[in-house]
Order: C-alpha cells, then structure tokens, then sequence
C-alpha cells in the first residue's frame, strides 16, 4: 500500500512513486499537466478498490444467505425424518376391526360355499399329537456317540442314558466303562442292576458293520438282550435299527456306508424274533426318500444334529 503523500504514475517504462512535493515542482515546471494526470490516476484507483470492497461484501452477503437458507431447510427435513423413523405410532384400532371382519366375512363365505369332506385315514394319522405327557422318566437309553448326542440334546432329565463314544456290541458286557453309585467302574449290567426300568432302548452296531459275518454280531446281541432281561424283567426291550449315513458320508468308500448298516439291521430283526425284544427303526423319523441321512442333518455325515436328535427322540416317544 502506498503512503498518503504518494502517487502512482504509469508510463511505459513501469510504476514511479513520487512525493507531492515533487509533483508540485513538476507540476510548476511542466505546466501542471502532470500533476493533474497523477490526481485522475489517484481518484480511479480508489473507485476501482470501492467497487472491489462492494462486489466481495456482495459475495459474501449471498453465501450468507445461502448457508441460512441451507441450514433452514436441513432442519426442516432433519425434523420431519425423526418424526417419520422414531416416533411410536399407535395401532389404528379401526383397520384392525376392518380386517378382522372381512377375514370372518370371508371365513363365513368359504364355510357356507364348501361342503363338508370326508377326513381319510391318511389324515388322521398325520395329525396324531404327540405324547406331551411321557418325559421318558422310566427309560433307559444304551448305545454309543450317537446315543451320547441323543443324551446331549435330550429334554428330558429323567431319562438315563448309559452309552460311550465307540461302545462295541462284543465288548458292551465286559468293559468296566461305567461308574457305579458307590464310585467304582463296573460294567453295563452293573450299572443297569442300579436301576428300575420300563423301557430299555439299544441303538448299537454302528461300530461293528465291517465284521465280515453277522452271525457274530446276531451272538453277542443275543447275549446282551437276554442279560438285559435278567436284571430288568419288567423292562420292554426295544433293539432300534442302526440309522443311516449321508451320501457324502457314503462315498468317502469304508465300510460305514448303508449298505451294510441294511445289513446289520436284517441280523438285528433276527435277534428281536429269537428273543422277544421289539424292532424299532427310527430312521423312519430322520432318513430323506432314498434312505439316506440329510446332508444338513449332520456335519460328519454320521452323527445327528440337535433337530435331527429332537426328530429321532420325538420318534421313539410316539411309538413306545
């Protein structure tokens, strides 16, 4: 900024300052025409820096007013989206009166224009309710892991279960895998003489289908339903068949495949006929249309999960 006693001068050659005092002696020596040009200069630049301080307060003015009338209609819209997401509405008492007289009116309607069917056998059976009062407070449950996921998932705390992760049908009368009342180990018919039971379930074999001859199988079975029956006389004995696997589990190629769980649960039935105990095939509850276990009704392909379980335990109440 150039101080008050000072001019500007623009020629050709550039800006020279220059002191009123010596545009006065100019002025006197050049006839006052220079003076004068450096006066207008003066007067021009300070019309040129007002009408610059005027538009910039205009600029500024009208982002001033466009920001208010911004944050106005912000509000505005603020409001209305609060009021639109978060105030409770109360239930419109009418319409619901409406609706639920047209649905009577409908109802009336369907009634009124049908006539009355016959309810066949196949009906009556899918709709059979189930057992809600039977909480398996007399059964016993022996078996192995799968029986030790039925017992996982079992809601009912009065059933007992005596089972084992790989429990073999040879070895079911010999291993001390089993804790007794006093705190010793002790084997199955042990641990079966401590109680009082009505209903005995048996889901074994899964462990022993790569035996090459059943016969074997049909033996030890045999051997364990009648000891069963000794310590338990007023017990009904029921043998379930062993439940299927997955396709997947299927074709992983071992002998765990249904081909031989068929063949386990035909010696199975022999034995129920040799010994009176009663044939119970619960995979009736669980299995798809080809027999197999659901590939979502196990994470291995063996084992059931806990709907599975629910399904399978829900099975045998419904029918013992």
């Amino acid at each position: 900024m150039l101080a008050m006693n000072k001019v500007l001068c623009y020629n050709n050659l550039g800006v020279f300052c220059y002191t009123k005092d010596m545009l006065k002696k100019k002025n006197v020596k050049n006839g006052g025409a220079l003076f004068m040009d450096n006066e207008n200069n003066e007067l021009n630049i300070q019309q040129i820096r007002k009408k610059r301080v005027r538009t910039q307060q205009s600029i500024v003015s009208l982002f001033s007013i466009a920001c208010l009338l911004f944050s106005c209609v912000w509000g505005v819209h603020a409001a209305g989206s609060s009021t639109r997401f978060f105030a409770p509405s109360e239930p419109d008492t009418s319409s619901v009166a409406e609706a639920d007289a047209k649905k009577k009116n409908v109802k009336k309607t369907d009634s009124s224009s049908q006539q009355e069917e016959p309810v066949s056998d196949e009906q009556t059976e899918s709709s059979v309710s189930h057992d809600e009062n039977d909480d398996l407070s007399d059964a016993l449950f022996i078996g192995d892991s799968r029986t030790v996921g039925l017992q996982n998932t079992c809601p009912y705390p009065k059933a007992v279960f005596l089972c084992n992760i790989g429990m073999h049908i040879d070895t079911a009368l010999t291993s001390l895998d089993f804790t007794l009342s006093n705190g010793n180990a002790g084997t199955l018919i042990d641990a079966v003489s401590e109680g009082s039971y009505k209903r005995i379930f048996i889901n074994l074999g899964l462990n022993d289908i790569g035996w090459p001859d059943t016969q074997i199988f049909i033996d030890y079975y045999t051997d364990l339903i009648n000891e069963l029956k000794t310590v338990q006389p007023d017990a009904e004995i029921y043998a379930e068949a062993i439940l299927p696997v997955t396709a997947a589990r299927e074709l992983e190629g071992d002998v765990i495949n249904n081909t031989n769980i068929a063949r386990f649960n035909e010696a199975i039935e022999q034995v129920c006929q040799s010994t009176g105990a009663t044939y119970l095939d619960c995979s009736e509850a669980i299995a798809d249309e080809n027999g197999y276990l659901p590939e979502e009704a196990s994470t291995d392909g063996i084992h059931l999960l806990a709907d599975y379980c629910d399904k399978w335990l829900q099975y045998i109440i419904d029918n013992t």
